[in-house]
């Protein structure tokens, strides 16, 4: 029996032992922007961190279920990963994975689901050896949106099946009005939710807008008597008020 064989056989003796454990993968549902990069070490890994319903154990089904399609699917795959952008990712392979001619591959959406690794050129290899050890990810396949990592084999059956397959969503912010000025105007929190694209203002009140550097003068219950109150936006100058009284009021 060759070496491959056997590898092969391993492989598929671990993913009988594990993958069919049920993996719910733990996230925060909402994260704030952190000014300086964080590092991610993703474990590259067939016993460890694998779900296997994508909108259930991998994607918090009660979570957000007007996203689902057309029903569960059953892809194995590492917990899928939400970053921000300029983030640092490593990968950390187990020695189990370390063959010659085993490496990541960047996939679209259809080939992550399928498994399909004879959709993709060299060019789309994320490292330029095999896969072994500790791997940083360049930051060309982490720019903003969506990425969808395979492992891939020179030859053989497409590993991808058996789990080691992981998606990373990068995320850009837009808390801040100008370059290097104050988060959210110093009156919210950058914020993104587990489903959100982006990080976004969540303002204190009174502020609002898209940065927080809207002040609702109203919130100050200005008016007397059970007057109404209309915020008055005047150009070249801060937001104002007007009182809508009642009858015999002014």
């Amino acid at each position: 029996m060759t070496n491959k064989s056997i590898m092969l056989l391993s492989l598929l003796v671990l993913h009988s032992m594990f993958i069919n454990g049920k993996t719910t993968c733990k996230r925060q549902l909402v994260k704030e922007w952190h000014p300086q990069p964080s590092s991610y070490v993703v474990n590259w890994t067939l016993t460890e961190n694998i779900c296997m319903d994508v909108y259930g154990d991998c994607w918090f089904e009660d979570i957000n279920t007007k996203l689902r399609t057309s029903g569960n699917q059953a892809v194995p795959q590492i917990c899928p990963l939400q970053i921000q952008l300029g983030d640092i990712l490593v990968i950390s392979s187990e020695p189990s994975l370390h063959s010659p001619g085993i490496n990541l591959m960047n996939v679209s959406e259809a080939s992550f689901i399928d498994c399909l690794q004879n959709t993709t050129t060299e060019e789309q290899s994320l490292f330029c050896c095999k896969l072994k050890g500790m791997h940083t990810v360049h930051s060309q396949w982490l720019t903003v949106g969506t990425h969808y990592f395979i492992t891939v084999m020179a030859s053989g059956p497409p590993l991808c099946h058996l789990g080691p397959r992981l998606n990373v969503t990068v995320k850009e912010q837009f808390c801040q009005e100008y370059l290097n000025s104050e988060y959210c105007s110093g009156h919210g929190e950058c914020l993104t939710e587990i489903w959100s694209k982006t990080y976004n203002c969540d303002c204190e009140p009174p502020f609002s807008g898209k940065y927080c550097q809207e002040l609702d003068a109203c919130s100050y219950k200005p008016r007397e008597n059970k007057g109404g109150c209309i915020i008055k936006r005047e150009k070249c100058s801060e937001p104002g008020y007007e009182c809508v009284c009642h009858p015999s009021f002014t």
